[in-house]
């Protein structure tokens, strides 16, 4: 009820009493110095102001604050513009500052648009290509947060990664940033060569350079499943080997919880259940530490990840459902539809709901913004051949093998999307098709692909299979149970136990009930008798049908069930 000269001069009383009695502890009273100051209408008294809050707002994100430091950054910004409306440098710091805080409190998308948007317009007018790039790679980072790795393919992306690509400084650490990003853009444009150049040569200045954010960030294009052909998997492993026991004090709660999210799949691929376990209790940490919402994210995603591992496929899609909400609750409805079908895609096809499958595959990269890249086509190929839509999933499948220019030599196509298009072939029987990319992932055999996590070898053995190669698929068959018993794969290993009680069947078929063959293809030397080969599929048939029924998953039930003669075909 004061009148306002007064109340503006109890507000400097009190600030000038609190600034004298706490000189050695300003931090501490940052907020009430900035409050109190910004009540004044002296210059030098909204210069403090504006000091001080920016000192609130550091102090708020150093304990993880986030949405307070948004606060205290959005009236520094009121401030200025009272203070000195010209000073565009100011501004443009504060609106950085404003744009990093926004981001892990749960709104990427306004920082990207009211933040970043901004300060690279008044960092160009300024001719700061420092603060020019920072704005880039904070724009970058928040399409990320929004959109996972389905935002790559969009428009907006794309250019924002050319403006990167324009203002980055050679050798320095923005032109790493700049080279992951038009990487990235390539890498869902399907220009997979040239996005394997632009990666590498970030890698290798990134080492050069030897600072711990920039060298994270440029490790993880090589850990990422998204990414890595069969060619680069041994390197995958040792470079998530090298990073996840780096010292990583300087690194982004972003980087690294990215970084630590990618191993955690490289290790699974790699049959290191324990390793990735280790992953997952780490990023857990990391989420509760420093509560911002892109860890929890993706440790969520490894959870289930993890319970479609152990069998737990209904609670699987419970938790991807949960994972969504928590995803539009934080700000990232594109990030939970995109990871959504990359952890439910596989669940919700072992259980039979392969138009759910399908239909997931149509919102994640329109949540984003972004066209559908190799990635998700792959998955798009599968879904249509078990929908049982053969002429299309065929017609996709060439499609894709054209676009990517595929021949038997070696080239930069991902590890998954060559798996997708060999369980396509071998879906709707192309031997053509299946042939070609049996031979490009043979020698990776001995692992499984993310997101999905399904077994290459079992993959190959089917085939193998197709191909009349009765002998390698029943290797390729013992390679996957293996594998799925190392990491504890109850719906991989029932699959393989199904495929090869078939193919023990159809030898059972040729061999007859006689005399046993000296070469015989799946038990080499034992060479058994048809009747005994029955006896052996009937076995595996019998396992894999206790453990369909046991996870629900009711298309091999039933597949199943007609090889025991207890369904009609």
């Amino acid at each position: 009820e004061m009148i306002a000269p007064r109340r503006i001069r109890l507000h400097q009383q009190v600030a000038r009493a609190l600034e004298s009695q706490y000189a050695n502890r300003l931090e501490e009273h940052a907020v009430e110095l900035a409050e109190h100051f910004s009540y004044s209408s002296d210059p030098t008294d909204l210069a403090k102001a504006v000091h001080y809050g920016e000192m609130a707002a550091r102090r708020a994100v150093a304990v993880y604050a986030y949405s307070e430091a948004v606060g205290h950054l959005e009236r520094c910004l009121q401030v200025q513009e009272v203070l000195d409306p010209d000073d565009k440098a100011k501004r443009c710091d504060l609106l950085l500052a404003l744009a990093e805080a926004l981001m892990p409190a749960g709104q990427p998308i306004r920082a990207v648009e009211e933040g970043c948007e901004q300060a690279l317009a008044l960092a160009e007018v300024l001719g700061d290509q420092m603060q020019a790039s920072r704005a880039c790679r904070l724009a970058l980072e928040g399409l990320l947060r929004y959109g996972s790795g389905a935002i790559w393919g969009s428009r907006t992306f794309a250019k924002w990664a050319e403006q990167a690509d324009g203002h980055a400084l050679p050798n320095t650490p923005d032109r790493v940033h700049a080279d992951l990003a038009m990487g990235n853009a390539k890498f869902s444009a399907g220009l997979l060569n040239e996005a394997a150049t632009l990666r590498d040569r970030a890698m290798e200045l990134a080492r050069v350079l030897d600072s711990q954010e920039p060298l994270f960030l440029a490790a993880t294009p090589r850990i990422g499943h998204a990414h890595t052909s069969p060619q680069r998997q041994g390197e995958r492993l040792r470079l998530a080997d090298e990073f996840t026991q780096r010292v990583h004090d300087e690194v982004s709660v972003q980087t690294l919880g990215y970084l630590l999210w990618l191993s955690t799949h490289t290790y699974l691929d790699w049959g290191e259940r324990e390793q990735a376990e280790e992953m997952l209790r780490r990023l857990t940490e990391l989420s509760s530490r420093t509560r911002d919402p892109e860890p929890l994210l993706r440790a969520l995603r490894v959870e289930v990840t993890l319970l479609t591992l152990d069998g737990n496929l209904e609670a699987a899609l419970e938790a991807g459902e949960r994972m969504v909400a928590h995803a539009n609750q934080l700000g990232a409805p594109g990030s939970g539809l995109t990871s959504r079908n990359a952890v439910e895609f596989r669940p919700l096809l072992y259980v039979g709901r392969g138009d759910e499958a399908l239909s997931i595959l149509d919102q994640g990269n329109p949540a984003a913004g972004a066209q559908e890249g190799p990635v998700i086509r792959g998955r798009r190929a599968i879904c249509l051949a078990y929908l049982g839509r053969m002429a299309e999933a065929q017609t996709l499948l060439h499609l894709m093998i054209t676009q990517l220019e595929l021949d038997p030599g070696e080239d930069e196509v991902p590890t998954g999307v060559l798996v997708s298009l060999l369980e396509t072939a071998a879906l709707v029987e192309d031997k053509e098709a299946a042939a070609l990319l049996a031979h490009k992932l043979s020698g990776v055999a001995s692992l499984l692909t993310a997101p999905e996590h399904t077994c290459i070898a079992r993959h190959l053995g089917e085939a193998a299979a197709l191909l009349g190669d009765k002998e390698k698929a029943g290797a390729y068959y013992q390679q996957a149970l293996e594998v799925c018993a190392k990491l504890r794969h109850r719906p991989e290993a029932a699959l393989t136990h199904l495929q090869l009680a078939e193919l023990l069947l159809e030898e059972a078929d040729d061999v007859g009930a006689g005399s046993p063959r000296p070469d015989h293809p799946v038990r080499g030397d034992l060479a058994p008798t048809g009747i005994q080969l029955r006896h052996e599929a009937m076995e595996h048939l019998d396992f894999a049908i206790a453990e369909f029924t046991e996870m629900k998953m009711q298309p091999s039930l039933e597949r199943a069930l007609r090889h025991k003669g207890l369904l009609k075909a």
